[in-house]
């Protein structure tokens, strides 16, 4: 009798789980995340809207050259490399970039007194020092030596690699010292200066009336090249910088 009872109960519990299987459809979803179950076939998005230019927001400069072509920290891709040779000349002396303390001597240079430097000043690895050189009329000029070595060597051995010229001219414009760099001149206004070099690489904003604009010899050292300071309300040069480093 216990082994009809026992066999009667798993024939009902048999028959009541493949009822309930029966009743339920399978989910072919189940499991699948909402992200997968994405049809593969929709169409991509063709919207190839571009982003809108930035250009630069300076009103100064658009007076003078086409602003458009530079971004929004005033650099102009296409004008970066001008590939020039830099001539200076100030007082009839030439300034040539780079050179040694010996090779300006030759041509009248020398380090003027009351320079924190002397020939035999120690200048460390990689560092740029400040000094003035004067020659023998007593016309002085600021410069900039460079130690491009990995170790600490007299000044002596150091290239000079800047100078930077300040414009007397308005100063006194009938006892000044003229300078030619590249053909800029004492005298010449903000136009003049751009029809002889041409749109700069970048140019800067120090203030209203003080701007800079920069002549990028390369690409790849920016360091290379001229930089005219302007007075823009005047339309005037104020000094002139040029640098070549080794």
């Amino acid at each position: 009798m216990k082994t009809f009872k026992r066999s009667f109960s798993l024939l009902i519990s048999l028959i009541l789980i493949f009822g309930l299987c029966a009743c339920s459809d399978i989910d072919p979803n189940y499991g699948v995340s909402e992200s997968s179950n994405t049809s593969s076939t929709a169409e991509p998005d063709t919207d190839e809207t571009e982003d809108a230019k930035i250009i630069s927001s300076d009103r100064v400069m658009s007076t003078f050259f086409d602003i458009s072509l530079f971004d929004e920290e005033n650099y102009s891709e296409i004008y970066l490399g001008k590939k020039f040779e830099i001539d200076g000349v100030y007082g009839g002396k030439n300034l040539p970039v780079p050179a040694t303390l010996e090779d300006l001597a030759k041509i009248g240079w020398v380090l003027a007194e009351g320079n924190e430097y002397n020939e035999n000043s120690l200048v460390f690895s990689y560092e740029t020092i400040d000094v003035v050189f004067q020659n023998e009329s007593g016309l002085k000029v600021k410069a900039q030596c460079y130690n491009s070595s990995r170790s600490s060597v007299k000044l002596s051995e150091c290239y000079v690699v800047k100078f930077r010229i300040e414009n007397d001219f308005y100063v006194d414009s009938n006892n000044y010292s003229p300078f030619n760099v590249n053909g800029i001149t004492n005298t010449m206004a903000v136009t003049d200066v751009i029809d002889t070099l041409g749109t700069p690489s970048h140019f800067y904003a120090v203030s209203e009336d003080s701007y800079y604009l920069d002549y990028f010899i390369s690409k790849r050292d920016r360091r290379n090249g001229i930089t005219v300071y302007i007075n823009p309300v005047d339309d005037t040069v104020t000094s002139v910088e040029f640098s070549f480093y080794k």
